[in-house]
C-alpha cells in the first residue's frame, strides 16, 4: 500500500504534559511539546496501518537535560504518544 500524504493539511497540537520512561524508572519530566498530527486517511481492508516515526519538538520545563531514549508523553490536554529522543532529534510514532 502506498500513501501519499503531500497536498493533504496536517494540524499541530502544542501543550505540556508529562515525558516518562518507557522502561519504568520512576523518572518523569515536564516538558512542552509540539506534534503535526497528519490527517485520517481510510484504509480499505484488513491489516495494521502503517506507522513511522515523524519530527516534533519536546523542550523540558525546567533547566533539565533529558536523556536518550523512549518516553511516552501523556499530554495535560489528554492522549498518551510514544516519544523518542536521538541525540538533540525528537520524533514521536505516528499511524499513518
Amino acid at each position: 500500500m502506498n500513501l501519499h500524504l503531500r497536498g493533504m493539511a496536517t494540524r499541530k497540537i502544542q501543550g505540556q504534559g508529562r515525558l516518562v520512561p518507557a522502561q519504568p524508572t520512576g523518572i518523569q519530566y515536564r516538558v512542552s511539546y509540539g506534534i503535526h498530527i497528519a490527517p485520517d486517511i481510510k484504509q480499505h481492508g484488513r491489516g495494521m496501518r502503517p506507522v513511522r516515526w515523524t519530527k516534533c519538538s519536546v523542550r523540558p520545563a525546567g533547566a533539565h537535560r533529558i536523556p536518550n531514549g523512549d518516553y511516552f508523553l501523556h499530554a495535560d490536554e489528554g492522549g498518551v504518544y510514544q516519544m523518542r529522543c536521538t541525540g538533540t532529534a525528537w520524533q514521536y510514532l505516528a499511524a499513518a
